[in-house]
C-alpha cells in the first residue's frame, strides 16, 4: 500500500525535521512505492512557496515536484461527498480541503501520513498520524 504526504509531512521535510525524515525512511521500507501527495496538498504548498524568496522558490518547486499528485474526478466527488453527509450528520465539521484529501486517498485504497490529528475522526481513512 502507498503513502499519501499531507501538507504537514511535506513542510516538516522541507525543513529537514529530522523525526520525519527518520520516520518516512522507515515507513519507506515497508511501503515500497513511493509516496504521492493530494491536489489539495501541492496547492497547499505551492501557495506557501509564494512567500518565499525566489531562490526559495525555486528550491521548494523543486522539492515539491518530485511528487506524483493524485488527480480528482467523479469518484473522488462521489467519496466526498458520502464523507461530507456522514460528518455533517454527526456534527463534526472538517474543513473541505481536509474531506477532499481523505476523499483521495480512501478512493486510492492509500495511507495517509500526516501530523494532523483532526484526520483521526474519520474512520474511513487508512492513515499514521505523528
Amino acid at each position: 500500500m502507498s503513502l499519501v504526504f499531507d501538507t504537514s509531512i511535506l513542510i516538516n521535510l522541507e525543513r529537514k525535521d529530522k523525526k520525519t525524515i527518520e520516520i518516512v525512511r522507515d515507513l519507506s521500507k515497508k511501503h515500497k512505492i513511493p509516496a504521492v501527495i493530494t491536489f489539495i496538498t501541492y496547492f497547499e504548498f505551492f501557495l506557501g512557496i509564494k512567500e518565499k524568496s525566489l531562490k526559495n522558490q525555486d528550491a521548494a518547486l523543486n522539492f515539491l515536484n518530485k511528487f506524483g499528485v493524485l488527480r480528482i474526478n467523479k469518484t473522488t466527488a462521489q467519496i466526498l461527498s458520502e464523507l461530507k453527509h456522514k460528518h455533517d450528520k454527526t456534527g463534526t465539521i472538517f474543513a473541505l480541503a481536509d474531506m477532499l484529501i481523505a476523499s483521495q486517498v480512501i478512493e486510492n485504497n492509500m495511507v495517509l501520513l500526516t501530523s494532523d490529528r483532526h484526520f483521526e475522526k474519520i474512520e474511513e481513512l487508512k492513515k499514521i498520524i505523528l
